[in-house]
């Protein structure tokens, strides 16, 4: 195994990705591919895993004493003061973190495997009320056109059926994972329910694929029991807790009333213990073409949260999954592995493929997953006793961090000029060097920053969304630390471009393609790209190698549409390639509105500028073709509005008085000096003038969950809908201020 590979010594920052001559065609760039490796040497690495069972069999051969999880212990509650009977009494945890050895892992793993195959063997996942199609059985395989399978009559693996689909219905856990890791080793299929979602995605995932046995934490066994009589695949439901006998029992009433085996996943993988249930994992031995078929496999189908519509069901092989791990270890950072024991904190949830991949190219690296307690509210807690060496994040997370330390500099003071004085310092000797330490301004200011997150973070990734320069340099220099910013989506394993830490030219761009796929840009002529453009090619990005996605499950319309005949994958992002080969995420082809007067405007881009100001927990930019203008939903931050409260109105409230706060904020002086301030944002940043927000709603409520996905993108759809009468009354006071100046940006009308 070639391990964490470091970037070659004789690397050239100013060739990272390179155009293959004469691949150009009508419309079209030419293809680029990834400088720093060669693909050929790279594909054939000797002892290099090949599938995800190999992946963590090598791991478990290496360190088998080495905790794979830490998690807090939750300590039992202890009587407190006399409460109401609906109080709820908050969980404490364990300042300790309680492990869990790979070795353990894998017989568990092993053992829940050979469980649930026998559950197949014995028919108790046998649904008489599900639609088949001609030739199959159920419980169906998950299949894929060009995909291989196993077929109806593979009963090779303990004379059962392989290829069906398992259900996860949990927080991030470490159960999630022994579910996960069985179904790599036992030829199933893995696929998550989003923790955040609720029953109504949980009953379309679960009819969509179908599913026939659900594993699930305690908190979700009524809303799948409600849910049942709707889903006619679904047969077992399995509880990841442990259940007081009067729970279990009446759990167990209702789901035998429906039809429904509850069962508990300790007692599963004690039956798959035993004698004549257990099962070797892996690939059957001795079989011609096991091996092969276990490669090239559907081994999960991972929902996209979606921001439009039903999620869609994107379909991922094993090697896509496995290839696109080996691919980005390629220039990691060898300080996290150093012999001993690391450790990644997780927290962003595990029903997204940008941390699965991070997790499983964790346990590619011989490392630690530590679980924080799910609560975000404890995430600085949890950093600081979990002390992670490697950490990822959103931009919605990053920008917060960014607009803290923000304010804190423009605080008055010694502290808000020290502040400044050691950012101004160290910004300026990583544009020069690109070292992101510094030997004084470290010990006095940044030491206390880092120890925020840990005080032993060596390297940050970011996805999901493309960072802001000014973000991006202010994390380096804060944690002192790699922050790697990358490119990819749910179809590509997260995987397609990512940074080097020392590369100064990298702020601002998603870094350099990977080893495992090439790139191409379409134009967009009508949104103003062309791979033609000066100084630089733009267009759509497409996508093409082992990362990428067969296709969405039961959807060949919207397989057609994403996946030409030739594998190119495009993915409806506007991006740009830089000389020395960085890839840039300019526009979104999807989320560009066209003004009433012709101009196009790209609402994801706005939107990461204004959300800087650190008076926004959350924005929304709304456009609409009919409209001249754009306006905004704003969600404020309490700490940050009470101030500005107080200069404008003269009342002095507290920011934990969210009644008066919101009150307060219906006040037009309010609307109309924050509008002013998103103004100045606009003309830092050289928008032009139909880029300018010229109305909007003002609210101390969060987004909820029915308009965020759990990587915090927004559903425009549903968005517009909930807020229809909150974004009418801002066009209106947008279109008709009482006089000239209530609207920001009128000063640049003449632009329009």
């Amino acid at each position: 195994m070639v391990g964490l590979q470091p970037y070659p010594d004789n690397l050239n920052l100013d060739r990272l990705s390179v155009p293959l001559t004469g691949t150009a065609s009508e419309g079209q760039s030419n293809v680029y591919q990834n400088a720093i490796w060669d693909k050929q040497w790279w594909e054939n690495l000797p002892g290099e895993p090949t599938t995800l069972f190999e992946l963590f069999e090598q791991t478990v051969a290496r360190y088998p004493q080495r905790p794979i999880f830490l998690k807090r212990a939750l300590l039992p509650s202890t009587p407190a003061a006399p409460q109401s009977d609906s109080a709820i009494q908050e969980p404490v945890y364990s300042k300790t973190l309680v492990p869990t050895s790979y070795e353990t892992v894998a017989s568990r793993r092993s053992n829940l495997g050979s469980a649930l195959l026998s559950l197949e063997k014995q028919g108790r996942l046998t649904s008489s009320n599900v639609n088949l199609k001609e030739g199959q059985v159920n419980p169906p395989e998950i299949t894929h056109p060009g995909v291989p399978k196993f077929g109806n009559n593979n009963r090779l693996k303990g004379g059962s059926r392989r290829g069906w689909a398992v259900g996860i219905w949990s927080k991030n856990r470490e159960e999630w994972q022994v579910v996960d890791l069985a179904c790599q080793a036992y030829g199933l299929v893995g696929v998550s329910l989003y923790e955040t979602l609720g029953p109504d995605v949980a009953q379309y995932i679960t009819n969509h694929c179908p599913l026939s046995i659900i594993f699930a934490s305690s908190n979700h066994l009524p809303s799948l029991l409600k849910i049942a009589p709707k889903c006619s695949s679904l047969k077992v439901i399995v509880s990841m807790d442990t259940l007081s006998r009067s729970e279990h029992n009446l759990l167990s009433q209702w789901a035998s009333s429906l039809g429904i085996e509850l069962l508990n996943m300790d007692d599963l993988e004690k039956y798959g213990s035993t004698d004549g249930v257990y099962v070797e994992p892996g690939p059957v031995k001795g079989v011609q073409g096991e091996l092969e078929l276990d490669r090239e496999r559907v081994v999960t189908i991972s929902y996209t949260s979606g921001t439009t519509g039903d999620p869609k069901g994107v379909v991922l092989t094993n090697k896509n999954m496995t290839y696109a791990v080996r691919s980005n270890v390629m220039g990691i950072n060898v300080q996290l592995n150093d012999g001993s024991e690391w450790r990644y904190i997780s927290y962003l949830p595990l029903s997204h493929i940008f941390e699965r991949f991070l997790q499983l190219v964790v346990i590619y690296g011989d490392g630690t997953i530590a679980f924080t307690t799910g609560d975000v509210t404890k995430l600085l807690e949890d950093a600081q006793i979990i002390q992670p060496k490697f950490m990822a994040g959103v931009p919605r997370v990053w920008n917060r961090i960014h607009s803290a330390v923000k304010t804190q500099m423009d605080a008055g003071g010694l502290k808000g000029a020290l502040l400044r004085k050691a950012v101004d310092a160290k910004l300026a000797n990583w544009r020069e060097t690109g070292s992101v330490t510094h030997p004084v301004w470290d010990a006095l200011v940044f030491r206390k920053i880092k120890g925020l997150l840990g005080g032993k973070l060596v390297a940050c990734t970011s996805g999901a969304a493309p960072l802001t320069p000014d973000v991006h340099e202010m994390l380096k220099i804060c944690f002192s630390c790699e922050v790697i910013q990358g490119y990819g989506l749910t179809e590509t394993i997260g995987t397609c471009s990512k940074g080097i830490g020392h590369d100064i030219k990298a702020v601002g761009t998603v870094g350099f393609l990977q080893t495992c796929n090439d790139l191409k840009l379409i134009d967009h002529a009508e949104m103003g790209y062309t791979h033609n453009d000066h100084p630089n090619p733009r267009g759509e990005i497409c996508l093409k190698g082992y990362n990428i996605t067969p296709g969405y499950l039961h959807n060949p319309k919207a397989t057609e549409e994403s996946i030409d005949k030739d594998g190119w994958f495009r993915t409806g992002d506007i991006g740009e390639i830089t000389p020395q080969g960085h890839l840039k995420i300019v526009d979104r082809v999807k989320n560009v509105v066209k003004l009433s007067q012709g101009e196009y405007v790209a609402l994801e881009k706005l939107e990461s500028l204004y959300a800087l100001d650190p008076l926004f927990s959350s924005l929304l930019v709304h456009g609409d073709s009919t409209r001249s203008n754009l306006v905004a939903i704003a969600v404020l931050d309490p700490i940050q509005i009470a101030p500005l409260i107080h200069n404008l109105l003269g009342k002095s409230l507290k920011p934990e008085d969210l009644n008066a706060l919101e009150e307060a904020i219906k006040d037009k002086r309010i609307r109309k000096a924050i509008l002013k301030r998103l103004a100045r944002k606009a003309k830092e940043n050289k928008l032009n003038g139909f880029e300018m927000i010229k109305g909007i709603h003002l609210t101390l409520e969060p987004f909820g969950e029915d308009i965020m996905t759990p990587t915090f993108k927004i559903k425009r759809n549903i968005a517009a809908k909930k807020f229809n009468k909150e974004i009418e009354i801002a066009y209106q006071e947008a279109e008709n201020p009482e006089k000239e100046g209530d609207g920001a940006g009128t000063d640049a009308r003449s632009k329009l």
